[in-house]
């Protein structure tokens, strides 16, 4: 009745009372969801000392288990139904698809979820899953419009799964990127996109396109990759998925780390939920490991041509390669705050560095001169009857301002997803290409002189001071906004993560300049030729051209650790923490 009410309510919403799959109260029971800590009595604890692999264990720290916790999520979601009243539902469906079915999305700001709904993406939500039937076999694209039934069995890839604590099936479907579709391609039922003049089209407004852009790309061909070629990685032994006793042995099973590039999002987590964080340490620290390795294999970085001398005070031409490695645009997913771009630097014998290009302001949270180089974003926004004006208010959008993030190989594109032209990547008739080829124009420092290194990099945010600063002003219904930017500032104001780079060796002071060739391509936060002089793989030093990334990063390559995130959380304001417990359900 709640879902009828709140969707019929308004015209505007006709769109979201349309969507198919399972709705509130259609269930017995509320569909007897279990949640998935239970799952970890026989799906989690490690094997034989590995909790790199089982279920629960590969999956209690990531942004899937976390997705209704994650605190940007709840401060984004005050501001859309603030926006809209109402479509925060709409909103808590792909955080908590149980929720929704349970009924639990209503009232729209989550304040009804209780320990399950919290489990965000948890095992139910996929492993009770079925497919749709005919004609939209085997599942709806977009939106969670998932199906459930009140069939309580465990659907999954084994054919031959046994077990007493409950009922198993057979449903080689799960694995299909088709699946992922379901919540990984989002749009707005009730807000249409315009093109470049302000026109409506009939598309209803893309805000998340990870799915088509794979979609169509050389990746979703046959013999490619799909999602879970790359998110969920494979086991190198064969191993069982439980551990009861005569539990089978599976082949290289995959675990469940959902990895992605959120690595702010994983940090904010364990800050605000120290209870859960605390719970589950080993599985936050895995999750923060392979999203760090993860970002590190999303894209290559090379010199195409360099000097391999210069006087000081010179002009240097330079063009750098950056290929995208990934099976959708780079970056992908959600568009607020998220962006990578290029930086060169120059370090001389003594481990100097100068940022000649992209470097970064930790103060303002700005790329210095960003339109100097290139930036892999997207900008939404909205028509305003004249023009269009970028936003921040993913509910309102309804303009693609740019869109300039790298496609993947085979890219075609349609409408909602074509690169927009401040970057040229081609076009659909003759292939869009999966790297961008960019060249810049440099000034040797004056007081720079002997055997140097040029390096090209690659760095990433998830999420930007500008945007938070967004979330906290524009919110006048809570204080998420303001808790999110405390924990920004606390945890470091997500500093840029070095994607890939690549290093060259340049003679400074010999009279002229020679051009070369690139050696090779740098990935994997390293490149070929002469190594990183910080022999940190090129994090930006703490002045004013950007922050030293170095200096808080332990052995395990986190920002931190672990341990240093339970210290920011302690050290936030009493009443603060307070605030965070009540509107997290938290229990630290």
């Amino acid at each position: 009745m709640a879902f009828a009410l709140l969707f019929t309510s308004s015209s505007a919403y006709a769109g979201l009372g349309d969507l198919a799959g399972t709705k509130p109260g259609e269930l017995a029971l509320g569909g007897q969801f279990a949640g998935a800590d239970g799952c970890a009595l026989c799906h989690g604890g490690g094997f034989a000392g590995d909790k790199t692999y089982l279920p629960h264990d590969s999956w209690a720290g990531t942004m899937m288990g976390n997705a209704a916790r994650d605190p940007i999520f709840r401060a984004a979601l005050a501001i859309a139904n603030q926006d809209e009243p109402g479509i925060g539902t709409f909103c808590l469906r792909c955080h908590s698809p149980i929720a929704f079915v349970r009924g639990h999305a209503t009232p729209p700001d989550g304040s009804a979820f209780d320990d399950v709904d919290m489990q965000g993406i948890g095992c139910d939500t996929c492993h009770r899953a079925v497919t749709s039937g005919p004609p939209e076999a085997p599942y709806h694209v977009a939106n969670a419009q998932i199906v459930y039934t009140n069939d309580l069995h465990k659907r999954g890839p084994y054919s031959d799964s046994s077990v007493p604590i409950h009922e198993t099936a057979f449903d080689p479907a799960l694995s299909t990127s088709h699946f992922c579709g379901q919540c990984h391609q989002v749009t707005n039922p009730i807000r249409t996109l315009r093109d470049a003049s302000g026109m409506q089209t009939a598309l209803e407004f893309p805000l998340d396109t990870t799915y088509q852009e794979w979609q169509s790309s050389d990746y979703a061909a046959p013999g490619g990759a799909g999602c879970i070629d790359c998110h969920l990685e494979r086991a190198a032994d064969d191993l069982p998925v439980a551990t009861t006793p005569f539990a089978p042995v599976r082949e290289k099973p995959r675990n469940h780390a959902f990895v992605g590039a959120n690595l702010f999002g994983i940090q904010a987590v364990m800050a605000t939920d120290v209870a859960r964080a605390n719970a589950y340490p080993d599985a936050f620290a895995l999750a923060l490991e392979r999203t760090q390795k993860t970002l590190r294999s999303a894209a290559r970085v090379e010199l195409l041509e360099a000097p391999t001398n210069a006087p000081p005070g010179s002009s240097i031409d330079i063009t750098v390669r950056v290929e995208n490695l990934s099976g959708h645009k780079f970056p992908t997913g959600y568009a607020e705050g998220r962006r990578a771009w290029i930086a060169v630097v120059l370090a001389t014998p003594d481990g100097e560095e100068t940022f000649l290009l992209g470097g970064y302001d930790p103060a303002s949270g700005e790329i210095v001169d960003a339109s100097s180089t290139h930036v892999y974003r997207a900008q939404h926004g909205r028509w305003n009857g004249v023009a269009a004006e970028p936003a921040e208010d993913l509910a309102r959008h309804d303009m693609i301002l740019s869109d300039t993030r790298i496609p993947p190989k085979g890219f075609i594109g349609a409408l909602g997803t074509f690169p927009t032209s401040e970057i040229d990547y081609g076009n659909m008739a003759e292939g869009f290409r999966h790297f961008d080829d960019a060249s810049f124009a440099l000034t040797i420092p004056s007081h720079v002189a002997g055997a140097c290194t040029l390096s090209a990099r690659v760095y990433y945010q998830p999420i930007t001071r500008k945007y938070v600063e967004h979330l906290a002003d524009a919110n006048v219904t809570d204080a998420s906004g303001q808790e999110l930017l405390e924990v920004y500032d606390a945890l470091g104001a997500s500093p840029p993560e070095l994607v890939a780079s690549h290093d060259v060796s340049i003679i400074i002071g010999d009279e002229g300049q020679t051009s070369s060739a690139s050696s090779g391509a740098g990935g994997d936060g390293g490149g070929g030729g002469t190594a990183p002089t910080n022999g940190a793989g090129g994090a930006l030093p703490m002045d004013a051209r950007g922050c030293d990334c170095t200096a808080a990063r332990d052995s395990s390559g986190t920002f931190g650790g672990v341990s240093a995130l339970f210290v920011v959380a302690l050290a936030l304001s009493k009443r603060s923490r307070a605030r965070l417990s009540r509107r997290y359900r938290l229990n630290s």
